[in-house]
């Protein structure tokens, strides 16, 4: 992957690649299809240099690619919330509660059987709590 503004070997601008990756799925037998429906989850190349602009320097430090930060949320999110607009933040809370890693998820409009992850985050649990929970894995 590459940095933004970057130059690859064609040529191109690295944001200007539109790369699509599958990271995970919402499962049909999952608690979290009380409040989505069961598809693909994916990133673009777009995302992917967004993310690794604004957080790269922090994953790096522990030992992330801005990949697997994704992936990782993707595994073990816990719980729902509604976030801006028409978007859903997957957040991976943990005990005790400063600061959790969470995904702002969107339908794709490319493709509308997956969703689109527009961004991942570090969020402050005192601002989080102020967003509505739409549900949670019950086995937490």
């Amino acid at each position: 992957m590459y940095k933004k503004n970057e130059k690859k070997p064609d040529g191109k601008k690295a944001h200007f690649e539109n790369t699509m990756y599958k990271v995970g799925r919402v499962r049909y037998n999952s608690w979290a299809t009380q409040v989505l429906k069961a598809c693909d989850i994916v990133i673009y190349e777009r995302e992917l240099v967004h993310i690794r602009t604004y957080h790269g320097i922090d994953l790096e430090k522990i030992g992330f690619t801005t990949l697997d930060f994704v992936k990782i949320i993707i595994e073990k999110f816990n719980c729902i919330y509604k976030g801006s607009g028409n978007s859903f933040l997957l957040v991976m809370e943990k005990e005790p509660l400063s600061n959790v890693a969470a995904i702002e998820l969107t339908i794709n409009k490319n493709q509308k059987d997956t969703y689109k992850i527009n961004t991942a985050l570090s969020i402050e649990t005192k601002r989080l709590h102020k967003k509505k929970l739409l549900c949670a894995n019950p086995a937490v």
